[in-house]
């Protein structure tokens, strides 16, 4: 198609150069770009879900969506090591999540700004690596594939953000490091915005005989001045304790995330494991309600053509134990204050197709604080696309 209109603007031009690349010339080069541009990496995804509720608390209705997401981005390499990350996204604005329902007799949707970031990641040596980001763009601070806890996925934080990674051959490690420091929310009536604050640090071995890695992280995120007045957020998450809609407590959320890679046979296993607690608890909040931690295990990875992969995973998170608007936005009706189990199956018939069947039973933990008091189970059914 891209040829083709190639092809009729050099008739327009009165020009007869061959435009088959095995003729001596790529229709690609006709493509221009700025002039400090050294190259362009384009690609995106879209998925289809079928999501439903089965909400299993006295007087609450069952709940089926069609879905979709759609996310297209650019990456785009500069002089001096800098470059651009840029992608646009589906949804309704929301900070954790980027499906659409298919609804409003199929009114058009829209696009966001999902990505809009500037990192510098200079060469210092082979062993390691060193970036500083500035924009909104990828959460920084490494997570296992499952740990959502804190953490949901389609979060793109806005901000700053440092990372080093380093190996130590004589050591047979790898250490690393990462920060960010996000702006939460700036409103002109006050001097103080709120902010969060978080540091990580970590290392992995390997051990190579049993061809198994060991991967660890501690992480401390502080929440500033986020109960002095609301975040202006698009979407509010059950669970949190709230006056009015500002957060009742203060946020010092301690984690520690670790993850196990291994093989049974030729099928690749991850153990994964994280435990949380919110150190800045109040005390005259009662009850505290500050812990939390998933665990489990996904068999298999369906990555490649053919592959396919299978998952459990325990999560319970306490209505305070970390900050309920950048949760996971599935699990139950999304945030805190919610135990219960997660099954998932997928496979990929090809390296860029993937269908996925995930399965959630989840309950509230406790009914007298903050949350819409829905047990329910929830299944979730997608294909998905790589292009």
């Amino acid at each position: 198609m891209f040829a083709a209109v190639l092809a009729f603007a050099a008739a327009r031009e009165g020009r007869s150069q061959p435009l088959n690349p095995a003729q001596g010339m790529n229709p690609w080069e006709k493509l221009k770009l700025g002039e400090y541009v050294q190259s362009v990496k384009f690609g995106g995804d879209m998925r289809l879900r079928e999501d439903y509720y089965a909400r299993r608390s006295p007087g609450k209705d069952d709940r089926g969506r069609q879905r979709f997401r759609l996310r297209l981005g650019a990456d785009v390499t500069l002089p001096h090591y800098v470059r651009l990350g840029l992608r646009f996204a589906s949804g309704t604005g929301e900070q954790v999540s980027t499906n659409q329902s298919m609804d409003n007799l199929s009114s058009q949707k829209g696009l966001w700004i999902d990505q809009a970031y500037l990192r510098w990641a200079p060469f210092l040596s082979d062993d390691g690596t060193v970036h500083l980001t500035g924009g909104r763009g990828p959460n920084p601070l490494w997570r296992t594939y499952s740990s959502d806890i804190v953490w949901d996925d389609d979060l793109n934080p806005e901000g700053l953000s440092e990372g080093v990674e380093w190996l130590l051959p004589g050591a047979g490690l790898t250490v690393f490091a990462n920060a960010l420091q996000m702006v939460v929310d700036e409103d002109a009536n006050t001097p103080r915005n709120q902010w969060l604050f978080s540091q990580q640090a970590g290392a992995e071995v390997a051990v190579r005989p049993l061809n198994t890695r060991l991967r660890l992280s501690a992480a401390y995120h502080k929440w500033s001045d986020v109960n002095r007045g609301t975040l202006s957020q698009a979407a509010t998450q059950e669970g949190n304790r709230r006056s009015g809609s500002v957060l009742s407590n203060r946020f010092g959320v301690a984690e520690l995330t670790g993850e196990l890679s291994t093989w049974i046979g030729a099928m690749p296993l991850s153990l994964q494991g994280t435990l949380i607690r919110n150190y800045s608890a109040l005390k005259n909040v009662t009850p505290r309600a500050r812990d939390g931690y998933q665990c489990g295990f996904i068999l298999g990875r369906a990555k490649a053509w053919r592959s396919w992969e299978a998952a459990w995973f325990k999560k319970y998170s306490q209505s305070d134990s970390t900050v309920a608007d950048v949760a996971d936005s599935d699990f139950g009706d999304g945030g805190t204050n919610r135990q219960g189990h997660i099954f998932w199956v997928a496979y990929n018939p090809q390296q860029w197709l993937q269908v996925k069947a995930k399965y959630f039973t989840t309950k509230v933990i406790d009914n007298s604080l903050a949350s819409a008091q829905n047990d329910m189970n929830r299944f979730q059914a997608d294909i998905s696309v790589k292009f």
